[in-house]
């Protein structure tokens, strides 16, 4: 069997090669709504997501599309690996197993109440199939089968792929096919057999519960789907790859130090001290907006500012203590800073309060209970085991200084510190500062 390298375009989509049949890992699935115009759900799909290669699958719960794209190196005539195995292995299965015995490639593939789990069909390295796995088993699922490599040590039995990619079990339904518009004559024809069988079927108990159960794979489906999109944008702001876990720690969802002091200083430096009979009082900052505080003075007026301030910031100003203060508010985006591994505690404890106490600093740092929330059960499933303990822990940071922060903090020697809010308060002739954070570690 042999694997062909991912193309540039996306990663994820690889092809295997076995007795000239050629295999394609890596699709999109998406669940279909209709039963009758499911095709012409698919096409809109692709259209939005410019994806023009599709495989159908239909079971009695579910509709799914798997989507690709020509420009991946897909052609119609090749087979979903995934559809090839969910055809002949049931409803209820993962499966993994080494795809080359020279690299360390590996692929997975898993199937829920009928439905093909997205991010669950790839190649990737070893380390990589196996937190997929135990990532399926730490959310509960009870699949029926599990067909996992020795070498995992993570029970099940091994899989001999070989004996399912041979021509004779291949089915038509297996295929890759290009989307086109407009509905073929054979789909016309299913559309009219499908309405009289609708029209003169009556819907019992088993099709409701049916109906019920698939309602909340399509949930889970576009959970997952959810959760691909989320590591897809953090990939694209941190500008590296991501493991599937940093959507799991709070740190790889925010900004770096450094980003979090340019952003918010970008806009509070070029904070006017006087705006028409207005006077500064103090600015905050919590990486998504910046909200500035002026106080009137003298006979100046609330219409004289909104004509000062035009449309400088992003909402117009809010008004207090009778009229006499007003916030001014300016929305800001941050790139999140990605994942980042820990270090012990009390090394980056030390680090880091022998850095800011340089700066004549006092730091309180707490810690602060880390909570990892309980997954909820499936529909007719027993709860899930409880979650495993953290593996991180989290201080909060607090301190005030007359030293701008982008000196005392932004070159402070900690990988994974994140800021909460900066805020400046202006005492007679210079700004006192009180910086808020988050210090994460092991």
């Amino acid at each position: 069997m042999n694997t062909e390298a991912p193309t540039t375009r996306a990663s994820r989509v690889q092809t295997l090669q076995y007795k000239g049949r050629t295999f394609v890992t890596g699709l999109r699935w998406h669940p279909l709504g209709s039963i009758t115009g499911h095709m012409k759900e698919a096409r809109q799909f692709g259209k939005e997501h410019q994806l023009d290669i599709v495989t159908i699958r239909r079971t009695p719960r579910i509709i799914q599309a798997g989507f690709v794209s020509r420009s991946d190196g897909v052609t119609k005539g090749m087979y979903s690996l995934a559809s090839t195995l969910a055809g002949q292995l049931g409803e209820s299965w993962i499966a993994a197993w080494k795809v080359s015995q020279d690299e360390d490639s590996y692929a997975v593939v898993a199937v829920h109440k009928g439905g093909i789990i997205p991010g669950c069909d790839l190649i990737s390295t070893a380390a990589e199939v196996r937190k997929r796995v135990a990532q399926q088993r730490s959310r509960g699922i009870e699949f029926e089968q599990w067909y996992l490599p020795p070498e995992f040590e993570m029970g099940g039995q091994p899989l001999d792929i070989e004996e399912f990619l041979v021509p004779s079990r291949l089915k038509r339904e297996y295929r890759l096919r290009p989307l086109v518009f407009g509905l073929s004559r054979a789909e016309l024809v299913q559309l009219a057999l499908l309405a009289m069988l609708v029209a003169g079927g009556v819907i019992g108990y088993t099709q409701w519960k049916s109906y019920v159960e698939s309602e909340e794979l399509k949930k889970r489906i576009a959970a997952e789907q959810v959760r691909l999109d989320a590591l897809a944008r953090m990939e694209a702001e941190s500008g590296s790859a991501q493991p599937v876990q940093a959507l799991e720690h709070p740190w790889a969802n925010q900004p770096s130090v450094l980003s979090f002091l340019e952003g918010c200083s970008s806009i509070i430096y070029h904070l006017p001290l006087r705006i028409h009979g207005w006077y500064f009082s103090d600015v905050q900052c919590n990486g998504k907006q910046v909200v500035a505080t002026y106080k009137r003075s003298g006979n100046s007026t609330s219409a004289e500012l909104l004509t000062a301030i035009g449309e400088r910031f992003s909402t117009r100003p809010a008004f207090f203590e009778q009229g006499n203060a007003t916030a001014l508010r300016y929305d800001i985006s941050l790139p999140v800073a990605g994942d980042e591994p820990l270090q012990d505690s009390p090394q980056v404890l030390s680090e880091l309060s022998s850095w800011l106490h340089g700066f004549s600093q006092d730091p309180t740092l707490n810690e602060v209970p880390v909570v990892v929330p309980q997954e909820p059960a499936l529909p007719g499933q027993p709860a899930p085991p409880p979650p495993p303990p953290p593996q991180w822990k989290h201080f909060e940071i607090r301190y005030t200084t007359g030293v701008p922060p982008y000196d005392s903090i932004g070159s402070a020697p900690i990988s994974v510190l994140r800021l909460r809010e900066i805020k400046a308060e202006l005492q007679t002739t210079h700004l006192m500062w009180t910086v808020t954070g988050d210090l994460y570690a092991k």
